[in-house]
This record gives C-alpha cells, structure tokens and sequence, in this order.
C-alpha cells in the first residue's frame, strides 16, 4: 500500500516540522508534501497523520497519563521527542514538557542539570557513561562549548 509515501512524509515531517505551530505544521503535510507526493503518484493514505502513522496509541495515551496535553499538537510533539534521532530542545514556557519528562524518565533515574551547577560536567559524564537520561533545563541561547561534543553526538564506544 501507502507505505512509500506515508514514510517519505512522515521523515519530512521529523526532520523540518518540529519548530512550527500547528497551522503551519497542517499547511506543510496538506498543501505542500502531500500534495507533492500526490501529484508524483506515490502512494499515500488517504487520512494520513503524522502521529496515527509513527505514534503508537498506547504510548499516546501513557504519555497522556504522564503529563503530556492530549492534544493533536502535543501528541506530535511527543512522537517527534521519542522518534528523532537528534536532541530535542523544548520551549516550554508552561512546564508541560518539563512534568512529561520527569514523569517519563523517573523510572530510568533522570538526572536534572542546570548550567549554573559546579557540576554539571561530572554529572552529564556519569549519566553518558552509565546510560541514564539527562534534562538540561534552563538553557540559554549560548550554550558552554564543552556540550558541543555530546550534543553533536561525537561519542566513542569503548570497551
């Protein structure tokens, strides 16, 4: 079926959406890719969505129950959180994304660092090194150029 397509727009929808609001995320998937996807005859579904398509219902609706606004807007952002490969930053000027968060990563020991800690270095080596996730709030628009490496994701495994 649809899978060509609904992939090809659901990875221009990861890559490019994440900083626009909900109309102009809309406006993006209608009257550009799909329309363009449409019109090279690639197979499509007819109702696509981008969070029905990468989002699982189930984990929708525990994000739901761990903070995340269950709303169309938040459930893509939620889908775009879990599914990208790169670091999210999150404006959350409410604290919505910030209690998700915490609440998502209790389990799996979330470590919380702001810039302004002595050490937050020697935290965010330990949570790399054992595996445990870091939210790094507060940030600025200049970030400290020691965090280039990690979040540019140049990682060596050793061992």
């Amino acid at each position: 079926g649809f899978l060509v397509g609904d992939c090809l727009v659901a990875a221009a929808f990861l890559s490019y959406s994440g900083p626009f609001l909900s109309n102009y995320r809309d406006e993006l998937v209608q009257q550009t890719w799909l329309k363009q996807v449409r019109e090279l005859q690639i197979p499509c579904s007819p109702d696509y969505t981008f969070a029905m398509f990468l989002g699982n219902p189930a984990d929708v609706r525990e994000w739901n129950m761990q903070g995340l606004p269950s709303d169309a807007f938040s459930t893509e952002n939620g889908v775009i959180v879990t599914k990208s490969n790169r670091w999210p930053l999150m404006i959350d000027p409410q604290g919505q994304a910030i209690k998700w968060i915490k609440n998502m990563e209790k389990h799996r020991n979330l470590k919380i660092i702001d810039l302004q800690q002595p050490d937050f270095l020697r935290t965010l080596e330990n949570s790399i090194q054992f595996g445990t996730p870091v939210l790094l709030q507060n940030v600025q628009e200049e970030l400290d150029p020691s965090l280039a490496p990690i979040l540019n994701k140049s990682l060596i495994k050793q061992g």
